[in-house]
């Protein structure tokens, strides 16, 4: 057991204390102002003097911190993980220093200020390399950014079991003595907490992925029904359109007035010009009753449409249940119908055909489109990063590669010949 002096090691305590609430001050001075920072130091003899009579004295610099902090009487998870990071991290370099003075110095005799001004500017150095790996790691921004319950619940567990075991040591007078099994056991803990914080983040993080996914397919189905609508409607147009127009032929064809003809035919003929018959089957679009789906094939035809690809599809049973995760299946579908689009519009031939065909036993999409055949292997095509165009990432057959991995139920297959190709999606009813 290492024996200090008295008063030497009453100096450690106080200015232990000014170095806690100077950093304290450091990680949160954008928060404080004049008059709370001198209310803040007000509790530091507060700390000192109940350090002296209780091992638990580092929950007032916490405490004191917060309530005087923070603002408009809400919870604050950033503001608790600031100061209960820095009560770590004031721990972490007390007992880093008192393992290296308990193995760097002898133990017999009474140590003096000496020790302690070693001890002290050792400290002093652990804390400066925090603040600058602080800086320099924008440690900031990572609580601000990951800051919520859970993390607030895991650095106080943390803080508590440092606080409890530090009380427990000092409590018996055993510190000295088993200062390594107190760093393991509390290394061990904040281990535990990093990888619990890192699953529960990452579980996080898939339902936030799944929620956004969620909203942004319910916002394509309510502005693709939208589009529905006013292509119902203008196909209703076109072909009243063209009925009045076949009336104003005939008669002009009957008509001894020539001149009313050939502006007749001339309409027609700019007619047929402007006005597009490539139309989506809606008979067809009304058998797939998943609105994920219908909304993505609506929305992809409007896509190919400016492309000026003809888009056609076909579905002539009613397509309801899907056999796999709708988002899986919907980022897939995306993927293959991107692709087709963007190289049936670098194509003379701009045409595009979907299927969809299902039995009792699988449903099928089947997706062909017209292809400049470059000569490059199915297999380069199926590398992850791999591409044809600069500034795209290639990640896409390769992402259907991985989701397929996670269905197995789902099998992919694809052909390409010199101008056409083609992709092939079979889901096994389960």
């Amino acid at each position: 057991m290492i024996n200090i002096n008295t008063k030497a090691y009453i100096l450690r305590m106080i200015v232990d204390l000014f170095y806690l609430y100077g950093l304290l001050f450091y990680i949160n001075k954008n928060d404080y102002t004049k008059k709370k920072l001198a209310i803040i130091f007000i509790f530091l003899p507060i700390t000192f003097i109940f350090q002296l009579f209780s091992g638990l004295a580092d929950m007032i610099p916490i405490l004191s911190s917060y309530f005087l902090l923070k603002r408009n009487g809400k919870f604050n998870h950033i503001l608790l993980n600031k100061l209960t990071l820095c009560m770590l991290i004031n721990d972490v370099s007390s007992i880093v220093s008192s393992i290296i003075m308990y193995f760097g110095f002898s133990h017999g005799g009474i140590k003096g200020y000496t020790y302690i001004f070693i001890q002290l500017i050792l400290k002093l150095f652990l804390l400066s390399l925090f603040i600058m790996l602080y800086k320099k790691l924008h440690v900031n921004s990572v609580i601000e950014h990951y800051s919520s319950e859970l993390t607030s619940v895991l650095m106080i567990y943390l803080f508590a079991v440092s606080l409890l075991v530090s009380y427990a040591a000092h409590y018996y007078e055993a510190f000295d003595q088993f200062i390594m099994g107190v760093t393991g056991f509390i290394i061990v803990q904040t281990i535990f907490v990093i990888l619990f914080f890192i699953r529960i983040t990452l579980r996080q993080k898939e339902k936030y992925e799944q929620q956004l996914e969620k909203q942004e397919l319910i916002n394509l189905k309510n502005y693709t029904d939208q589009l529905e609508q006013n292509q119902e409607q203008l196909s209703k147009f076109k072909h009243d359109y063209k009925n009045i127009l076949l009336s104003l032929k005939e008669a002009s064809a009957n008509s001894e007035n020539q001149v009313f003809f050939e502006q007749v035919q001339e309409l027609e003929n700019y007619s047929n010009h402007y006005i597009s018959t490539s139309d989506l089957n809606y008979g067809h679009c009304q058998n797939i009753k998943n609105m994920y789906l219908k909304s993505l094939i609506i929305s992809k035809f409007h896509e190919a449409k400016k492309q000026q690809v003809y888009f056609k599809f076909e579905c002539y049973e009613v397509v309801e249940k899907i056999p796999m995760p709708i988002f899986d299946c919907i980022r897939v579908l995306g993927i293959v119908l991107d692709n087709a689009i963007e190289a049936t519009s670098e194509n003379e031939e701009r045409t595009i055909s979907f299927m969809i065909h299902q039995d009792n036993y699988q449903l099928e999409f089947y997706i062909e489109n017209s292809f400049q055949d470059l000569d490059i292997p199915l297999n380069s095509l199926l590398k992850k990063g791999f591409t044809t165009k600069g500034n795209h990432q290639g990640l896409g057959l390769s992402t259907i590669k991985d989701i397929n991995k996670k269905n197995k139920n789902m099998f992919v297959q694809y052909q390409k010949d010199q101008y056409k190709f083609s992709t092939q999606i079979i889901l096994i009813w389960e």
